[in-house]
């Protein structure tokens, strides 16, 4: 279970700015971000209290962050860290605490998003080298929009891939662009079949471009952040 970790430091009057200089140090959090487990870390300051620093961690489970919190000691106690930081603060000065989290619930995520990152059997991740059939289809396909007759408005990120999710056979999650002639195209499909017919529906396979698609066997990506263990060729 995920799990969220609340950490109040309490800073003795005029020490604040020796603390998070520590805090800031790679000894500090940088450390504590490195380890096996911690996802997210973020170092804040109470408005109420200016001696209060808080640092929120996320961290995809206890057990990691227990292995981390017994490991840290021996560490910080031997470079040092532990014996600058601890006489600044109060007595008592750390408090730790901690809440589950359920990231089936986390909203910060758009659905077409959440479907790339999903895992799901049914829908498989493909490679698709696409090439350009002449010159003339290429500056038709690459002509900026606004150049076009009669001009077009240019899509933002969010909006062409919003576009593209809404498509319910295939479609492109990703792209890159080349000089050369061709390009890539990360494509979500239930099987290579339904790129092509979708190719075909949008009128340029065949004649725009020709494609090959190839399953990934496995896909492996740092957004998703996830504890799954890496397949065996």
């Amino acid at each position: 279970m995920t799990i969220m970790v609340w950490i109040t430091v309490k800073v003795k009057d005029g020490n604040c700015d020796q603390v998070l200089k520590l805090l800031d140090s790679p000894e500090g959090n940088d450390f504590t971000a490195s380890q096996r487990g911690c996802e997210q870390l973020n170092r804040s300051i109470d408005h109420e209290n200016p001696n209060h620093i808080l640092l929120t961690e996320l961290w995809s489970s206890k057990e990691d962050w227990d292995v981390y919190f017994e490991m840290q000691q021996e560490v910080r106690d031997n470079n040092g860290f532990n014996k600058q930081l601890l006489p600044l603060l109060e007595e008592d000065g750390i408090k730790i605490t901690f809440s589950e989290v359920n990231k089936s619930k986390r909203s910060n995520v758009p659905d077409h998003i959440q479907r790339i990152l999903d895992e799901d059997e049914k829908e498989k991740h493909f490679l698709v080298v696409h090439s350009w059939i002449s010159d003339e289809a290429k500056r038709e396909i690459l002509t900026p929009p606004e150049e076009r007759d009669p001009p077009q408005k240019r899509k933002t990120e969010r909006e062409w891939a919003q576009e593209n999710a809404s498509r319910e056979d295939a479609s492109v999650v990703q792209h890159w662009i080349t000089t050369e002639d061709f390009f890539y195209c990360h494509w979500i499909a239930r099987n290579e079949q339904d790129i092509y017919k979708t190719l075909e529906k949008w009128g340029v396979e065949g004649t725009k471009i020709n494609s090959m698609a190839s399953e990934a066997y496995e896909y492996v990506t740092a957004f998703r952040s996830s504890e799954t263990v890496f397949k065996k060729f």
